[in-house]
């Protein structure tokens, strides 16, 4: 009813409003395009005056990356939570019950993608995002919450979402891009492929679907893949648009020598095919030994396989690379992955990087 509604609507607010308080969005031109970046409005944080700023919000509470960027644990893992953030998620949990309660498909473990996902839908409503897919994947029976008649409620907390807009026009324009790089030197996308590392609830792969559309191939938990699966296969069965292949894999294994890329060839994934590997917010999730494993498959594959491949990415690379500087993104690409830096660009003084690579030239 609606006051269970008005709980959930003061919930995500209270999450999204958080640990992020002090930035602000503004806009700035990057590399000869307008791109949403952040600058410090309020009294400077000691991470900040430290040059390691705290990453940013993500809905639930999660904070983003820890101070400097440390992407979790050396031994793995993301940090430990602390006593709000866990009472944070509590209450999130409670209310997606209360959301997805005719919903006994989908297991709610997952629900921290669960909340990006109804975040997109948000964004989409208010005209901040290019994406009608993400409304149609929520249930029928609750989705009014963030639908364009209801969307001017949240109009307080949309500013603190901003970043997962920003990181979605990027991939998104990006992929446009690399698509139309395709066609212009007489490839056809059909003969291309994605793979979307870490992709919780993505809907780029339903977007994004045609017969002359790249193939794409999705890598997350099996919980996660469990269940997108049963909302890709209900939206293709609507709609008949093409499903993305899945592959459920625990990316941390990754630290310990278990390849993910290559495990995606008994789906279909040929490396000799022009492919686009794409990293969006989920390296901040994973130990260093693991994102510098998954890094350096990707770069391999880059650099072996058809020269059209490329690497895109809103992650955070730390302790990699943490300066929003471009001569030290050009160093740690070019330097530690063997890789041409094509675009780059920052949030929040490099806690985020935005980045498009591909393999160098005559390689």
């Amino acid at each position: 009813g609606m006051r269970e509604a008005a709980s959930i609507l003061c919930c995500l607010a209270a999450c999204c409003c958080g640990p992020a308080a002090a930035f602000a969005p503004q806009l700035a031109p990057r590399h000869g395009r307008q791109c949403r970046v952040a600058r410090l409005v309020a009294a400077e944080p000691a991470a900040v005056a430290a040059q390691k700023p705290a990453g940013p919000p993500i809905p639930g509470g999660g904070g983003g990356p820890p101070p400097g960027g440390g992407g979790g644990p050396p031994k793995g893992g993301p940090p430990e939570r602390t006593a709000v953030q866990k009472a944070l998620d509590t209450l999130f949990e409670l209310a997606f019950k209360v959301l997805y309660a005719t919903e006994p498909d989908l297991r709610l473990d997952s629900y921290k993608n669960l909340q990006v996902l109804w975040v997109r839908a948000l964004l989409a409503s208010s005209g901040q995002l290019d994406d009608p897919v993400a409304y149609q994947l929520l249930p029928p029976a609750s989705r009014w919450l963030v639908s364009p008649a209801v969307a001017p409620l949240w109009a307080p907390v949309l500013p603190k979402l901003e970043w997962i807009a920003q990181r979605t026009s990027f991939l998104d324009s990006t992929l446009d891009a690399w698509i139309d790089g395709l066609k212009a030197s007489g490839v056809s996308p059909a003969e291309a492929q994605v793979v979307l590392l870490g992709a919780g609830y993505d809907t780029r792969a339903l977007r994004y679907s045609g017969d002359q559309a790249p193939a794409f191939y999705e890598v997350d938990l099996p919980v996660v893949t469990r269940a997108k699966g049963v909302l890709s296969s209900r939206y293709a069965a609507a709609t008949g648009v093409r499903q993305p292949a899945m592959l459920p894999l625990d990316l941390m294994t990754c630290a310990s020598g278990a390849p993910a890329l290559e495990a995606l060839a008994p789906l279909g994934l040929d490396r000799s095919r022009p492919t686009l590997v794409v990293f969006e917010a989920v390296l901040f999730y994973l130990s260093p030994p693991a994102k510098a494993a998954l890094l350096r498959e990707a770069a391999a594959l880059l650099a072996e396989g058809h020269p059209a491949s490329e690497l895109a990415l809103t992650d955070n690379l730390a302790p990699f690379l943490r300066s929003a500087d471009r001569k030290d993104a050009d160093d740690y690409f070019g330097g530690s992955l063997g890789l041409q830096l094509r675009q780059h660009e920052t949030l929040w003084g490099g806690a985020i990087q935005f980045a498009r690579a591909g393999a160098k030239s005559g390689e």
